[in-house]
């Protein structure tokens, strides 16, 4: 069993009502919310995106285990997001009440379901790095979609 550790979000302090109201749903649901905001091309060609702070942020403590944050710093990573702007935008979509399913994926995508974050490093030293992070997806893992309005923090 992977232990839990404790990290931190910052979010905009109109978003903390969102937070409270999608946060655990967004959580059960991580796979779908992935999978659907994987249509963003990355590129490593822009700034990175943060969240809009001018009307203040909140700090929000997160227990990830590392397979969840490993998936999370993975997408942020490579559509050049910070994680906390993921975890908004996921928030935000499940107020939008885009609850990502079958219908809301590319048709590749059906029928597959987050399964592990993974990374191999070819090299690391004084030259350089080399290395590939990525996401495995499997059908193994059936869908475990709840309704948006019964998630708690």
């Amino acid at each position: 069993m992977d232990e839990k550790r404790k990290t931190s979000i910052s979010l905009p302090v109109p978003a903390e009502n969102l937070c409270h109201k999608h946060y655990a749903f967004v959580m059960a649901n991580l796979a779908f919310y992935l999978r659907y905001l994987r249509r963003h091309t990355p590129s490593r060609q822009k700034l990175r995106t943060h969240n809009d702070g001018s009307e203040g942020i909140f700090i929000v403590q997160v227990y990830w285990d590392m397979e969840t944050y490993g998936s999370l710093h993975t997408l942020a990573f490579s559509l050049r997001w910070s994680v906390s702007h993921l975890i908004f935008v996921m928030l935000c979509l499940a107020e939008e009440g885009i609850v990502p399913g079958a219908e809301h994926l590319e048709a590749e995508d059906r029928g597959m379901f987050f399964s592990n974050y993974d990374m191999k490093v070819k090299m690391w030293g004084a030259e350089g790095y080399i290395y590939t992070e990525f996401l495995r997806f499997s059908s193994s893992k059936p869908p475990s979609v709840t309704t948006a309005g019964n998630a708690k923090r």
